[in-house]
């Protein structure tokens, strides 16, 4: 097909205009190595034309681009895949090349209707349960004391983040210490500031329990639920998080570990520093496994098994605490676990057909939107019964 063919097929596209036939015979063409670069160089034009997107949602489309392309050249141009696989994957490698594609014709779409573009926040809010049993909304916007306890506050400045400060410097340990906890809210993420000077930066319904003033010999937190930890180095007093599954020691530095419930296993990743990994049966700490940066410990909860490897891509895990949903061969009850999470929906997840995902998907994506990637891009049938979302081949 000639490059101007491509061209009008592409604006013809955005359009809306396309039939079935030329649709098809676009991503025929998406399918061929030769013509990525005319159409990343069409996206790309079309985002730099003054059309009223966004600069933020520009940013992310850019980033997006980049992203799929990656993943595309990786994993569908270099490798040799068997035809008995070839047949099965190639829609949805197909469509992680053209998920920008479809984000953006989207946009425009609802653009034209003078639609809003970007999510509407949901009217849920994260929650501090302090000790002496109060609840307290967290706005997200607002600088304001929420507790003072003995000799330590726990403010809120304008960016919505939660610093424990120490008033009383001579009172830095318990014996006993006293937890305060954080919950998140679905469409929300929130950042603690300890009062060691380490931080922990928490996903979508989450929870993390701290205390006030560490114990002696220790900082011990418990997580439910997905958070990045960021912590001070102190080798006289190491730094101890606590899930369901697994205790983690760490003696200063950047990882992040994934726990939420109703998840298989639990998976702890660790980018800078050192940790240490038990298991736990029942509450008894197994066998400790060290990691090193760029390893990752994945607990399959039903078995209690640990596999130590090497971690998945950085940008995968990090992806909701950079603003995105990042997928590698992510299998969809995967994908619709993390939007049941961060929207306000539910989901049969026991009826989903058993497809995976690769694509980048900015998280301030308004669910319609974000749901409509997922429909195109794995060609499905989305039907809603009540208050529940199904969906089908």
């Amino acid at each position: 097909m000639k490059e101007t063919e491509i061209i009008a097929l592409f604006k013809k596209y955005l359009a809306k205009e396309c039939t079935e036939e030329e649709v098809r015979l676009l991503m025929d063409c998406l399918q061929q190595e030769d013509n990525k670069k005319i159409i990343k160089k069409l996206i790309s034009e079309d985002l730099n034309d003054d059309k009223g997107i966004p600069s933020e949602f520009n940013r992310n489309a850019q980033l997006a681009i980049q992203e799929t392309d990656e993943y595309f050249i990786q994993n569908f141009f270099q490798k040799e895949i068997p035809q008995r696989k070839r047949n099965t994957i190639l829609r949805l490698a197909v469509a992680a090349s053209v998920l920008v594609l479809s984000a953006i014709s989207i946009l425009i779409y609802f653009q034209k209707k003078d639609t809003p573009l970007m999510i509407s926040k949901l009217d849920q809010k994260s929650v501090l349960f302090t000790s002496d049993g109060k609840a307290i909304n967290l706005d997200g916007n607002s600088n304001v004391t929420l507790f003072e306890q003995h000799g330590t506050t726990i403010l809120q400045d304008s960016m919505g983040d939660i610093h424990v400060q120490l008033t009383d410097s001579s009172i830095y340990t318990e014996d006993k210490p006293i937890f305060q906890t954080i919950r998140t809210a679905k469409g929300k993420q929130s950042r603690i500031f300890l009062a060691d000077g380490s931080s922990v930066v928490l996903n979508s319904a989450s929870e993390l329990k701290f205390p006030l003033v560490y114990s002696k010999d220790r900082r011990e937190v418990e997580l439910q639920g997905e958070g990045f930890f960021d912590i001070e180095t102190n080798k006289n007093k190491p730094f101890i998080v606590n899930t369901r599954d697994q205790r983690i020691k760490v003696y200063g530095t950047k990882f992040n570990v994934s726990n939420y419930a109703d998840d298989p296993h639990s998976k702890t990743s660790l980018f800078q520093g050192k940790v240490s990994v038990q298991n736990l049966v029942g509450i008894i700490p197994q066998k400790e496994y060290v990691l090193k940066p760029g390893e990752q410990i994945i607990i399959d909860r039903s078995s209690k098994m640990l596999k130590q490897d090497k971690l998945d891509s950085e940008e995968e895990i990090l992806g909701w605490k950079n603003g995105f949903f990042v997928y590698e061969n992510a299998p969809l009850k995967e994908v619709m676990k993390d939007f049941v999470r961060w929207y306000d929906l539910d989901v049969d997840l026991e009826t989903l057909p058993n497809l995976t995902f690769s694509g980048t998907i900015p998280r301030n994506y308004q669910l319609d939107k974000a749901l409509n990637i997922i429909v195109k891009t794995g060609n499905l049938r989305m039907i809603k019964t009540g208050s529940i979302i199904k969906f089908e081949n």
